[in-house]
């Protein structure tokens, strides 16, 4: 099944009569996968992860622009230093590992080589050659942005955009394994057969839908559709800063005061993901930005009519995701501080205990509650790359209209 976005009103048609392939890729040989954009937060942690963690279809290209030094000894360091301290403050246990190699415009950590094309984006780009993949990790503009997106298609069959565009179809993570049929607006598809950008949704997306896939499996063991039960779901989220914040304001928003000693509330990519779960009604009720370093934290509620919900039945369904699929989603029993989880590659840390975790009916309705630290860098880059390996691996995926 294949799935391209060259006409934006056709984009959920599944009619592959009408489809126009996208470029040739060699099927000799390892994929080829493009980074587009390596911030310090999402970037460079999929380049540490594609280098650290085994991952069958690692990074092979990246693209960003230069970068121009400042400081302190600017006039010796090159924009490929500064990719290398970027790496280095965002895993500091890279110290060590990472080299770089001016001739070859690369960097090398564990033997694996990452081409480096420093470029902006609004260039072109036919010159780079044709990708398997395109991880578009740049901006939500970027994500949003149909011209954008075109000049990627061009150069890579398959484009994923590591944030939430409502006018693309969704490759989320947790729920490329479900069961299709308890989503209403969802198909099935193979990862060879893709071509076209998708979303993936934000890095609360990741683990709101996590929680969605622990109830879907939980239906599915007790022969029923989540879609048929599922009334309505909402979501708190405690988000912390990343690299992009600022010290001192700029203008009012989550993302431009100052976050010193200042909660900010915003509003959450989530929101969107959550509308396409319908006919279930949705609300991101807190989204709040603090100064901390990730994971951060989701209370997740799901309301749910004419299911008795057993909680270490629930909690067996999410061990038992872990088992399969432990860039997802960890469980635990322990409810230590964050910063316990804060190196572990994982969407989402499930908390295990009754004071966490609880099922309460009144009449025919039981509302679910979900507790979880949710990994908005190191976690969500994991998810990235389990999504890529699975498409780039043929293997069967839920896609969500």
């Amino acid at each position: 099944m294949i799935y391209n976005q060259k006409n934006n009103n056709q984009m959920n048609n599944f009619n592959s009569d009408e489809f126009v392939l996208g470029p040739e890729v060699s099927s000799e040989g390892p994929a080829k996968v493009l980074l587009v954009g390596m911030g310090a937060d999402i970037g460079s942690n999929i380049i540490y992860l594609s280098a650290t963690r085994g991952i069958k279809y690692p990074v092979t290209d990246i693209l960003t622009h230069a970068i121009v030094s400042e400081g302190v000894g600017a006039n010796n360091r090159s924009s490929l230093d500064e990719l290398k301290a970027r790496l280095i403050l965002a895993n500091p246990s890279l110290y060590d590992k990472v080299k770089i190699n001016q001739e070859s415009s690369s960097i090398i950590i564990n033997g694996h080589n990452f081409r480096i094309h420093f470029r902006d984006f609004d260039s072109d780009l036919e010159d780079l050659g044709k990708f398997d993949l395109a991880i578009l990790a740049t901006s939500r503009r970027h994500i949003r942005s149909r011209s954008h997106l075109e000049k990627l298609e061009y150069i890579a069959k398959v484009v994923i955009g590591v944030a939430e565009n409502s006018d693309l179809p969704a490759l989320y993570p947790a729920l490329l394994s479900a069961d299709a049929s308890h989503f209403l607006a969802t198909q099935s598809a193979i990862g060879s057969e893709l071509t076209g950008s998708f979303a993936m949704g934000s890095c609360q997306c990741v683990g709101w839908t996590t929680g969605l896939r622990v109830l879907a499996d939980y239906c599915s063991d007790n022969g029923v559709l989540l879609q048929d039960v599922l009334l309505h779901t909402e979501v708190d989220i405690v988000h912390p800063d990343t690299a992009s914040s600022n010290f001192g304001t700029n203008r009012t928003g989550s993302r431009t005061e100052d976050p010193r000693d200042n909660l900010r509330p915003g509003v959450s990519q989530v929101a969107t993901s959550m509308q396409r779960f319908k006919p279930a009604t949705s609300v991101n009720t807190v989204s709040l930005r603090v100064l901390t370093q990730p994971p951060g934290y989701q209370i997740q509620r799901f309301f749910l009519k004419n299911l008795n919900v057993n909680i270490d039945k629930l909690i067996h369904v999410a061990r038992r995701i872990e088992s399969e699929e432990p860039s997802l989603i960890h469980v635990t029993s322990n409810p230590i501080g964050s910063k316990a989880y804060a190196s572990m590659p994982c969407g989402l840390v499930l908390i295990a205990t009754e004071q966490h975790i609880s099922a309460k009916s009144i009449g025919d309705i039981t509302e679910v509650t979900l507790q979880a630290y949710v990994h908005n860098t190191l976690g969500y880059s994991a998810a990235i790359l389990a999504t890529t390996d699975r498409i780039l691996n043929g293997e069967s995926l839920t896609i969500v209209n």
